[in-house]
């Protein structure tokens, strides 16, 4: 199983392109995220996780959020491969994002600060009283 969930806030603006050919939408950003761990001098290690969202929900991520603005996100890390001019073998990880939810308010009001891919939409769902449970 690689599934991976995040808490961060945005080191940059998303960057957005399209894949050729298919102009699919790609976003790219990084999350800061403190670990948990003070040091002795009372500092914490943070760690810059580099995120890729694809579709959709790569254009609400260029549409909606900014450098700072704290988000979750719901994916699974990728490791891809590839050469350098020299000949060089690289390895680079990153999250590939399934879900992105803004989690933070701006002082603009945005209707819609959230992505979630068809199939995982919460709609539909009904509310049900505590006694209606059989447990």
């Amino acid at each position: 199983m690689n599934n991976v969930v995040l808490v961060g806030r945005l080191t940059k603006d998303p960057e957005l392109r399209y894949i050729p050919g298919t102009g699919t939408a790609v976003a790219n950003f990084s999350l800061a995220i403190d670990r948990d761990y003070t040091k002795k001098d009372g500092t914490k290690d943070t760690d810059f996780i580099p995120v890729e969202v694809i579709g959709k929900g790569a254009e609400f991520c260029a549409n909606y959020l900014q450098k700072g603005r704290l988000v979750g996100i719901q994916g699974s890390i990728r490791v891809d491969n590839y050469k350098t001019q020299q000949g060089e073998n690289r390895t680079f990880t990153k999250v590939h994002t399934m879900k992105v939810n803004a989690l933070d308010s701006k002082k603009e009001n945005h209707e819609n600060d959230r992505f979630e891919p068809a199939g995982l939409d919460p709609q539909g769902f009904q509310a049900i009283e505590d006694d209606d449970l059989p447990f």
